[in-house]
């Protein structure tokens, strides 16, 4: 995802008039009769969860909070923050005041094939540090091409929409040019660590109860929780100052990280200030 800097003052230079725009076939911000029975996506809230977990059983150790979360996970997903602001039309609404929250109708294509009508909410569309339009959506695998989506204890198998942006991390070699594997990242974060091998990328988890714990991203796109002190991570990474530059993406970071005695390199959109 490209990002730069936008004044905050211009995102809240909105005012109302009813939503009564369709941008695109498979967007509708004001639903029809049959689009109302469609399912609704809501997020999860799965950290909430666990966050509460700590709070009841102070004394639960690390791993055992981590199978905890792994379980809630697995019936619920986990939220994904969905930038969706080209499906909601954010440039069009400029014009208007854009409520709090917005329920979008969108028509997805399933990898059993068919087409299925699913409802996502977006809060604050707009009011992200770089302009961003969040969606949370909860998520069980996601990658460039598809996306499991739960919703109720119901599986979704789609196509992942080019609209629906994510961040995303990429292990490069040592010039930094070519992409070796990707990660699609929950939120925007800076990389904790990287696994051995390559292949698992860590982020923390921004809770405070939760300090003891890690998500592992898996190339796959399925991520899960881990104990800190079972991922033996190596300290900080160390940030590259002379790397490539990308037009228009003014957070673009490069990160080296020492493992089992390799050199790692990756490439990330810092998060927005």
């Amino acid at each position: 995802m490209l990002r730069k800097k936008i004044n905050p003052l211009l995102l809240w230079s909105i005012t109302f008039i009813a939503l009564t725009l369709n941008y695109s076939p498979n967007i509708s911000l004001v639903a029809t009769a049959e689009q109302n029975q469609a399912p609704i996506i809501r997020p999860s809230n799965i950290i909430d969860n666990v966050s509460n977990k700590v709070k009841n059983q102070p004394n639960i150790s690390p791993r055992e909070l981590a199978a905890y979360a792994n379980r809630l996970l697995a019936e619920k997903g986990f939220d994904y923050e969905f930038d969706v602001c080209e499906i909601i039309g954010l440039e069009r609404l400029r014009r208007v005041a854009i409520p709090s929250t917005i329920t979008y109708s969108y028509a997805m294509t399933q990898l059993v094939g068919g087409k299925i009508t699913l409802r996502f909410t977006s809060r604050n569309p707009g009011a992200g540090a770089c302009g961003e339009c969040f969606s949370q959506i909860p998520i069980l695998q996601v990658t460039q091409q598809e996306m499991v989506v739960m919703s109720e204890g119901k599986r979704y198998r789609l196509k992942r929409p080019a609209d629906f942006s994510l961040d995303e991390a990429a292990l490069v070699d040592e010039t930094m040019k070519k992409v070796l594997r990707t990660w699609q990242l929950p939120y925007q974060t800076v990389p904790e660590g990287i696994s051995a091998d390559g292949t698992k990328l860590y982020l923390a988890i921004y809770e405070e109860q939760l300090n003891a714990l890690v998500l592992e991203l898996s190339e796959d796109g399925k991520a899960q929780f881990k104990a800190r002190s079972d991922v033996n991570l190596q300290g900080e990474g160390e940030r590259i100052e002379n790397h490539p530059k990308e037009p228009g993406n003014d957070y673009l970071m490069y990160m080296r990280f020492n493992v089992g005695g390799k050199k790692y390199i990756i490439k990330y959109s810092a998060p927005c200030t």
